[in-house]
């Protein structure tokens, strides 16, 4: 995603500071005593974060897909711990939601953000955040006691995430405007290469994403839900400033999803922050 906001940040980086920090805010007495390290998730800070923008309905998505947060028990209204903030970009992401299309509650994983580089500044892109269904981790007991660098340079690991047929949704937060053409040009250079001869479906499944964003801005506050159903059909959700309530577009191409699932947590992650926050989180869960 590297060509990601090249068109769209002209003047958007007058002012900015030059100072950013990703902090990683693991807590030693927490990782040894909280019982569900996944959606009690204080500890990882170091996060990114994409948000998205609102969304074309295709008449092909039955209307029934509706979105409601999923609040925890011990929580009530207003209560801070129901949200995990993106340290860099403060973004506000909710521990535990329903989203549109998925049949079962997803906890937040791990948060981190994307940045460009502009000469010597960099500009924030959006947050990101990854959410999974918690069965998630019945099938990762090979991995108990690793650590979070083995993790991070493990991709088997994060292969057996997307392989596993358990639920699981990427959340995008726009923390400034973006044309939705630069959006998506930027995502299809990080997409294509991983795809090495794309088949009939494959080219469907593109046409299919890049329909979603043409002709669409993205302004800051904008959300965009990625939600593997399984690791072969992908639902894409878009809306301008609330998680989606509706489902915009299916994908349904292994190549596209894995492809896709490879640029967030693959070799050369375009968001290192959030790849580092789901490693130590897994870390934490896998001890």
């Amino acid at each position: 995603m590297d060509g990601v906001l090249l068109t769209a940040v002209p003047s958007a980086f007058r002012g900015l500071s030059l100072r950013s920090s990703c902090r990683n805010r693991v807590n030693a007495g927490s990782r040894h005593h909280s019982p569900n390290p996944v959606s009690v998730l204080p500890i990882v800070n170091c996060v990114s974060s994409l948000s998205i923008h609102p969304f074309q309905k295709g008449d092909s998505i039955p209307r029934k897909r509706h979105c409601m947060v999923v609040k925890s028990a011990a929580s009530s209204v207003g209560n801070a711990d129901e949200n995990l903030e993106e340290p860099a970009t403060s973004v506000k992401f909710q521990r535990s939601v329903t989203l549109p299309g998925c049949s079962t509650t997803l906890s937040l994983l791990g948060t981190g953000f994307r940045e460009k580089k502009f000469a010597i500044i960099g500009v924030k892109v959006y947050a990101a955040g990854l959410y999974v269904n918690e069965s998630i981790f019945s099938g990762l007991s090979a991995w108990k006691g690793t650590s979070a660098d083995e993790i991070q340079r493990d991709s088997s690991l994060f292969s057996s995430i997307f392989q596993d047929q358990a639920q699981k949704s990427l959340q995008i937060v726009l923390v400034r405007d973006v044309d939705g053409k630069t959006f998506w040009d930027a995502l299809d250079e990080a997409i294509s290469p991983r795809i090495k001869s794309p088949s009939s479906d494959d080219k469907t499944a593109l046409s299919t994403f890049q329909g979603i964003f043409q002709n669409r801005p993205l302004n800051k506050g904008s959300v965009i839900l990625l939600t593997w159903i399984n690791p072969s059909k992908m639902l894409v959700s878009v809306s301008s400033g609330e998680l989606p309530k509706d489902v915009d577009a299916e994908i349904e191409s292994g190549n596209v999803t894995t492809a896709l699932f490879d640029v967030f947590f693959g070799d050369t992650p375009v968001s290192p922050t959030l790849k580092s926050s789901v490693a130590n989180q897994l870390a934490m869960s896998l001890k």
